[in-house]
């Protein structure tokens, strides 16, 4: 009976020591994977932050070309896509003094818009 046991501990042996390798591996892989999709992640957002900070910029130099060429330049800002009612924004809007413009008016007598 002993020699039966011997020989099963063995193989027993074998099986556990695989099984806690195999668990160690698999989490180190799982572990990998994570790592790799929130370094893409990390790398998405950067670009999202520099093609934002390029288009603020472009929607500013817009503003002061306009400001330089009319007096009547009351401001400007930039909507980018996604972010309001609409998936489609990624616009500049500079926005103009319209001495004729009433509350409820269309903005677009007011406004000029440039789409990115």
């Amino acid at each position: 009976m002993i020699e039966k046991i011997n020989k099963l501990t063995l193989p027993a042996t074998i099986l556990i020591a695989s099984l806690i390798l195999g668990g160690f591996y698999y989490a180190t892989q799982v572990n990998k994977q994570k790592s790799i999709e929130r370094q893409q992640q990390l790398e998405l957002e950067q670009e999202h932050k520099e093609y934002v900070a390029k288009r603020k910029l472009e929607c500013y130099e817009l503003y002061k070309e306009r400001d330089e060429m009319r007096s009547n330049v009351e401001g400007y800002f930039y909507r980018e896509k996604g972010f309001g009612l609409f998936e489609s924004d990624d616009v500049c809007v500079v926005i103009y003094e319209n001495l004729d413009w009433k509350e409820g008016d269309p903005l677009e007598d007011k406004t000029f818009t440039k789409e990115y």
